[in-house]
């Protein structure tokens, strides 16, 4: 027969028995709550860390996007500018040029580029063309200096015949053979033709070059 302090002490056991179950199983739960939340919170920091990852790399993408059209758009603008300035200078040299024919020193600047086209052809007779207005400039001063200046030279022109070119000229001359289609065309418009590019570099030396530092390159 079982006593009451026997079922107390039985009782008793089994209560503390429970309290350890009850206390391993709250250990376990704590521990898997434990796990499960830091899985969770690694989980939502990578997913931050690739939110932002892909946010910083969309904004450096955008960025570069939005610099590489700003640099496109300010090298056209600078082109542009360049474009114009040559324009201006060119059209002011061209109006320079056309006022050649009205100075003293005329005569001296159409017979050097008469002298420098001859002297370019092979032969003893040539033809001259020039602007109707330099006609008689060259029968009565630049073809004697001519003559005088090719025998000096040990290359004796025999003859000079002056011809008025088709279209009206600034200045200068074109040269050629009698019945010949060999032309060495020294007029002002053709000179500033051929050396156009070394005349963009020029502008560009003066111009750009000095005030963007070092930059390079040609408009």
């Amino acid at each position: 027969m079982v006593d009451k302090e026997s079922v107390e002490k039985i009782c008793g056991q089994i209560r503390e028995d429970g309290d350890r179950e009850i206390a391993s199983i709250l250990d376990k739960a704590r521990s898997t709550a434990a796990d499960i939340l830091g899985k969770a919170e690694a989980k939502r920091d990578e997913a931050t860390e690739k939110i932002m990852r892909d946010a910083r790399e969309r904004g450096e993408t955008e960025s570069r996007r939005l610099l590489s059209s700003v640099n496109i758009e300010v090298r056209r603008t600078k082109l542009k500018a360049r474009e114009e300035v040559v324009g201006v200078i060119t059209k002011k040299g061209e109006e320079e040029l056309s006022g050649i024919r009205s100075s003293a020193g005329y005569p001296d600047v159409l017979t050097g580029l008469v002298v420098e086209a001859v002297r370019g052809l092979e032969g003893k007779s040539f033809v001259i063309y020039v602007d109707r207005r330099d006609l008689g400039l060259l029968d009565e001063k630049i073809f004697p200096r001519i003559k005088e200046m090719m025998a000096a030279e040990s290359a004796p022109v025999s003859s000079l015949q002056a011809r008025p070119l088709e279209k009206s000229s600034a200045g200068g001359a074109r040269a050629g053979h009698p019945g010949g289609n060999v032309i060495y065309d020294n007029t002002f418009e053709a000179r500033m033709f051929r050396y156009r590019d070394d005349i963009r570099m020029a502008i560009f030396d003066e111009v750009f070059y000095p005030e963007d530092d070092g930059e390079t390159g040609s408009a």
